[in-house]
């Protein structure tokens, strides 16, 4: 089996830790015998500075007739010209609608939560990735009388709203949050099908029902998907009550789907409890399309070229994309390498308290990914 994989190096030590991540990834098809072809593109913020050139349509649609998945380091966002930046074009572009991100505390890792071991931290964050209240639908008015349009234009959707506006005393801002039955019952089905998958036996569905009136149409488009699935239980939490029992019983959850913005929320505090960004991986999914994955931390410019950043997170995306494009046994024993290398304590990045360099991690987890091997 041959796979083509379309590669993001990005900016800043992005391209330094995407090399790491494909020399594990090489190093798992060579032993598991299928072959990766890469097909690398310079784009990102300092491409843009240099040569003023786009990630445009005619690569995206490139990358969707002849690419398996997309591999992508990290992007400097901050630079006035790029848009939204490349990730989010991605994401718009080949209707990413799935945000997966693993949270499981790593042997050897301390968690900001004390007394927790790796055996009490460990779910899964399933995060709609296209609507609520990140769909750009707002604006300001003025005081006194107004007219407003907002198109929102959506795979799931296409809504067009005519506002009129009156208000009296002050100068207003809105924002307008969308949830499609289209749009709730993908991600809902997704998260039900990665549940059966992984033999979960239990889903918690992240709302705020109880003050917005918006979260009643989730529940109710999450209960009729659930009777598909009469083996796996489900509740309903609020977004308050997951924030607080992510500090005082994590090992409660296994799978957590959400809307948006609390999916975003969750996420982000998740990273946390597993310890901090380094061990940060995303994928972006289109489970019948092209798939993006890529480690959430920024890209650290003031750390370019000193080898010294710890490329876990990296590694930990493309065993996400290792399962995605079908080569479960390879993702798996990626994500047990790093957990055995972490375990033993030997190989440490500074971040960890150590000296080695972000290579000498990666090759640690080279070795012991051969060492594990059948």
């Amino acid at each position: 089996m041959k796979y083509k994989i379309a590669v993001f190096p990005g900016d800043g030590v992005g391209p330094e830790l995407m090399t790491e991540g494909i020399k594990v990834v090489e190093k798992a098809a060579e032993l598991d015998k299928f072959d990766i072809e890469w097909v690398k593109y310079p784009h990102g913020a300092e491409y843009y500075i240099e040569t003023k050139e786009l990630l445009n349509e005619k690569i995206l649609k490139n990358i969707k007739n002849n690419c398996n998945a997309i591999y992508c380091g990290t992007f400097d966002n901050s630079v006035v010209g790029i848009g939204n930046g490349i990730s989010s074009l991605i994401k718009n572009y080949f209707d990413e609608f799935v945000s997966l991100r693993p949270v499981k505390l790593l042997p050897g890792i301390e968690s900001p939560l004390a007394n927790r071991s790796h055996n009490e931290i460990d779910f899964t964050v399933i995060r709609e990735n296209s609507e609520d209240f990140y769909i750009k639908a707002g604006g300001k008015a003025k005081n006194g009388k107004n007219r407003h349009q907002l198109d929102i234009n959506k795979s799931t959707c296409k809504v067009k709203f005519g506002l009129n506006i009156e208000t009296r005393g002050s100068d207003i801002a809105y924002h307008i949050g969308i949830l499609s039955r289209k749009g709730c019952e993908r991600i809902i089905r997704y998260a039900f099908e990665y549940a059966k998958r992984k033999n979960n036996k239990k889903i918690v569905a992240v709302d705020k029902a109880n003050m917005i009136d918006l979260y009643n149409f989730w529940r109710e488009n999450f209960e009729g998907i659930a009777k598909g699935y009469p083996g796996i239980e489900y509740e309903f939490n609020l977004i308050d009550a997951v924030a607080m029992n992510f500090l005082r019983q994590p090992e409660k959850y296994e799978i957590i789907v959400a809307p948006n913005m609390f999916g975003s929320i969750l996420s982000d505090l998740g990273t946390m409890l597993q310890g901090g960004l380094a061990f940060a991986a995303q994928g972006n999914i289109n489970p019948e399309g092209i798939s993006m994955f890529e480690p959430v931390h920024g890209s650290a410019p003031k750390l370019k070229g000193h080898g010294i950043v710890n490329p876990i997170a990296t590694i930990w995306a493309g065993a996400l994309m290792l399962e995605n494009i079908g080569q479960q046994k390879s993702s798996d024993l990626v994500l047990k390498a790093i957990e055995s290398v972490l375990k033993d304590g030997r190989t440490r990045t500074q971040d960890l308290d150590g000296n080695n360099t972000t290579s000498e991690m990666a090759d640690a987890i080279i070795d012991k990914f051969i060492e594990l091997h059948d």
